[in-house]
């Protein structure tokens, strides 16, 4: 497979940068990533409450000067992260000075804060209101306690109270130095485009960049009380929540990016749609629907989380069988082994087809730039590996975990 046409910077300030070619895409993107999520210790929601702030400029909203030059921005915040990105076909140049703007040139003022605290406390309360949130809320807490992790990835309405214009500039002063950061460009640049592109970018790091020490991110992991939780739920369908605390990845892999990927592809088939587990319950109406899986790697701690409709008391206890039972016979092995071959192509495609999303692609190398991972080597490894080695890794990754469980009734 050939390799992307990446060219990097280090800049003396600690900023990197790099800039992906991508031969005939008329539109061009463009991200800096911030090696500070919501997990991170500070005040719970600090992180998505900088990232909703720093659009509020004294001038006004900057995302309208993003649409003035026919540019689109956003921003997310992730568990390690937090990301602002933007798009534009034409006047890259200004483009590119606006996005710096927005992460460099922030705006404390009371009257900013104070105007931006409803509106993410509005935002909460929608998640509040989906009917599982219930259910996820209650296995963040056993898995991770009342850490960071533990909380919503915007904090709570109490903790988003404690904000305010001290303590935030506070946290953006030790969060968002240059050597906590990574821009990347990904699009069809010529040469000569890529070398000013780098120019400028030195120009603006200088201009809007704060130096400072690089993050540590030692920290001692906390759990919850793990267990078994009950509780009514308000609405007409009851579920159910497998929470697993996994150990560290890379205790058995080079990466967390091929964790992530093999240990998603052992829960589709032992317990996804085309596994023989899930067609039995299926036939026997304890299923109804197919299962949420969702696996994640944090610096505080990898989960994973199970989601489904509770149609029985039995349906948990016998998913955690099927799940731990690390002996099985020749026919279930045979197709565990067909299932994992169809899958590792299913991964391979979707990792591949990042390549021509423009932005998928941005968030994916941005990301790994600031985690060490690479995309290649995750390939690689992947296309590489054999039934055994991964079946071994997630037996061994699975050896080391711990649980819990809540699961909802009708009021």
């Amino acid at each position: 497979m050939k390799k992307l046409d990446i060219e990097k910077r280090n800049f003396s300030s600690g900023l990197t940068a790099q800039v992906v070619l991508r031969k005939g895409f008329k539109q061009k993107f463009f991200g800096i990533i911030v090696d500070f999520g919501s997990s991170d210790k500070q005040i719970p929601g600090s992180a998505h409450y900088l990232e909703h702030l720093l659009f509020s400029k004294k001038s006004g909203d900057i995302t309208e000067r993003f649409d003035e030059i026919g540019a689109s921005t956003n921003a997310f915040t992730s568990y390690n992260a937090t990301m602002f990105y933007a798009s534009s076909i034409d006047n890259v140049s200004k483009t590119v000075d606006l996005l710096f703007e927005l992460v460099g040139d922030p705006n404390f003022s009371k009257k900013s804060i104070d105007k931006e605290r409803p509106i993410i406390d509005q935002e909460l309360a929608m998640y509040r209101d989906e009917p599982t949130w219930p259910i996820s809320d209650s296995i963040m807490k056993q898995l991770f306690g009342e850490s960071n992790l533990g909380l919503d990835i915007g904090g709570t309405s109490q903790t988003i109270k404690q904000i305010n214009s001290r303590n935030l500039a506070r946290i953006y002063r030790e969060n968002y130095t240059a050597n906590n950061m990574h821009f990347i460009a990904v699009g069809d640049f010529a040469p000569s485009a890529i070398t000013r592109l780098f120019s400028q970018v030195k120009k603006l790091d200088e201009q809007y960049l704060q130096s400072g020490p690089k993050r540590d991110h030692t920290f001692k992991p906390e759990t919850g009380k793990l267990g078994i939780t009950e509780f009514k739920n308000k609405t007409e369908v009851p579920y159910f929540c497998l929470g697993i605390k996994l150990p560290d990845f890379k205790k058995v892999l080079v990466n967390n990016d091929l964790g992530q990927i093999l240990f998603e592809i052992m829960l589709e088939s032992m317990l996804g749609e085309k596994s023989a587990w899930y067609q039995e319950k299926m036939l026997h109406g304890e299923l109804t629907s197919p299962l949420q899986f969702d696996v994640n790697y944090t610096r505080q701690g990898n989960f994973v989380t199970i989601l489904g409709i509770n149609n029985g008391d039995s349906l948990l206890s016998d998913l955690k069988r099927t799940l731990f039972a690390s002996e099985k016979n020749t026919k279930q092995m045979n197709e565990l082994k067909e299932l994992f071959e169809m899958l590792k192509k299913v991964s391979l495609a979707t990792l591949l087809a990042a390549f021509n999303n423009l932005s998928d692609l941005g968030f994916e190398l941005a990301e790994e730039a600031i985690h060490d991972e690479n995309i290649f080597d995750t390939l690689k490894l992947l296309q590489r590996m054999s039934f055994e080695e991964y079946w071994q890794i997630c037996q061994d990754l699975l050896a080391e975990s711990k649980t819990c469980s809540v699961f909802s009734t009708i009021e």
